[in-house]
């Protein structure tokens, strides 16, 4: 019997064993000392921000951008307006002018006001930042004596899908039922003996109030013979942190017979912040 060939085993390959190279080594450490070297660099960075916050303030508030409206800034623009700056800090300091705003705040409540902006147009009440053209409508009809307490008369604008002739329903922004609204003691802008009054509860840090800015000097060049307009502090605490000292910075602005031109400096300037 013929015998079976024998199977020769794979040969296996032999095992090379290399020295490590140390010039990969040097680099991956020199790689890494750097890094730590950077991270170190960022924390002491960060640090050094953190700890330079005024009067010990959280590093939030050191790192965060600082409001258009903070009462420093608020501060500053009273010194370009050229009021005196310490009669004006005093004032805004002290708090002498919160018991005002939130006098005015709950005035503004009792006539119904929820929002701002709103305007009374004597006495008739338009709530949000309608365009020029609802309130140049019923501005004309009280100029040529035609204002309505219906709201069929208001149809060149979209008033009539937003009129109100009970004054009781809150899902509209036009009521026709004129109100009383008591403006004793405070400044106007345009003639005395204008044929239309304009009082506007307004927030110097809502968005909706800065937009409206614009129509209201739009307003005040076209009618400046037939308009009469006041403004009333009507802070949103509870969502715009800044707008209560702002409110307080504009009583005290007018204190020195500049209401207007601070009114005026503060809407600008968040107007352009908007447009940022």
């Amino acid at each position: 019997m013929p015998k079976a060939k024998r199977q020769s085993e794979p040969v296996q390959p032999p095992v090379i064993y290399s020295q490590p190279n140390n010039n990969i080594l040097y680099v991956m450490m020199g790689v890494i000392t750097l890094f730590l070297v950077f991270m170190t660099v960022k924390m002491f960075s960060l640090e050094k921000k953190i700890n330079s916050g005024t009067g010990g303030q959280a590093g939030s508030a050191a790192v965060q951008q600082e409001s258009l409206i903070s009462v420093p800034k608020l501060k500053i623009y009273a010194k370009e307006l050229g009021l005196n700056t310490g009669k004006f800090n005093k004032c805004l300091d002290s708090g002498k002018k919160k018991a005002q705003v939130d006098k005015d705040t709950a005035y503004g409540s009792s006539l119904g006001v929820q929002g701002t902006p709103g305007f009374f147009i004597n006495g008739k009440f338009l709530g949000g930042a309608f365009p020029f053209s609802a309130f140049k409508e019923i501005i004309d009809k009280e100029i040529n004596g035609t204002g309505s307490s219906s709201c069929a008369d208001y149809t060149e604008t979209n008033l009539a899908g937003q009129c109100d002739e009970t004054g009781t329903d809150q899902g509209k922004a036009f009521k026709l039922v004129a109100k009383d609204v008591d403006v004793s003691g405070m400044t106007a802008e345009g003639p005395k003996n204008a044929k239309v009054t304009i009082v506007e509860f307004s927030d110097f840090e809502c968005p909706y109030c800065i937009r409206a800015y614009p129509t209201v000097k739009q307003i005040l060049s076209e009618y400046k013979n037939d308009v009469k307009f006041y403004y009333k502090q009507y802070p949103l605490t509870q969502i715009h942190p800044n707008a209560q000292k702002t409110a307080e910075a504009a009583l005290c602005a007018d204190d020195q017979g500049k209401f207007w031109k601070f009114h005026d400096k503060i809407f600008e300037i968040e107007a352009k912040g908007q447009a940022q």
